[in-house]
């Protein structure tokens, strides 16, 4: 076998770069599940931040149809449903307190509360851990007076 020397180092004539290409092929096959895992893992907490801030934005809308003087429970409960859907959310869960909203008095505290199920909005459902099993939201604002 024939040596060529660098200095010190000798390395062996017949080695090509070929056997580099191998190493870098074990390479990517070990960070590439790593790096995609990363991507998507950041594609789904974006998801979820962007229907955290719908929801949020769904329970205000409610609210403020909440405290007219006029507005019922049943209209306010559409109301939010309807700017979930604008996010392609139809399996969101709508507390209205009080129940009958039409019955409460001026100036009474009105609120509005969306739970969403993660696995119902997901991706991927099931395969990231965020350690909560759904996302809430609520606004609460007071009851405007007829007068």
């Amino acid at each position: 076998m024939q040596y060529r020397h660098y200095g010190k180092l000798r390395v062996a004539k017949n080695r090509t770069a070929t056997s580099r290409a191998g190493t870098s092929a074990i390479e990517f096959a070990m960070v590439a599940p790593l790096m995609v895992a990363f991507t998507f893992g950041l594609v789904e907490v974006g998801r979820i931040m962007l229907v955290k801030q719908s929801a949020t934005h769904a329970t205000r809308e409610g609210a403020r149809m909440a405290i007219k003087p006029s507005s019922t429970s049943d209209q306010v409960k559409e109301r939010v449903e309807e700017e979930l859907a604008l996010m392609g959310i139809d399996s969101a869960t709508v507390v209205i307190t009080p129940n009958a909203i039409q019955e409460s008095e001026p100036g009474s505290q009105v609120r509005v509360q969306v739970d969403i199920a993660i696995e119902s909005i997901s991706w991927a459902p099931g395969f990231f851990n965020f350690g909560t099993a759904a996302i809430s939201a609520e606004s609460s604002m007071r009851r405007e007076s007829t007068q």
